[in-house]
């Protein structure tokens, strides 16, 4: 499933801008990540457990 929100922004200048997409680039491949692992353990979607298994790993 894929979800998409529009929204504006106002965004003051070029380092700001590309600090933006930097952050959504991040984002979105911690978003892959999660998905991949859940898809490659049979669906396991524990909080407990996936918080666990993922967290250190996405905060680095």
């Amino acid at each position: 499933m894929q979800v998409t929100i529009k929204t504006k922004l106002k965004i003051s200048n070029s380092e700001i801008a590309l600090s933006f997409f930097k952050t959504m680039e991040q984002y979105s491949q911690a978003c892959n990540y999660v998905s991949e692992y859940i898809f490659n353990h049979d669906f396991d979607m524990k909080q407990s457990r996936l918080n666990k298994e993922l967290y250190t790993k996405l905060r680095n």
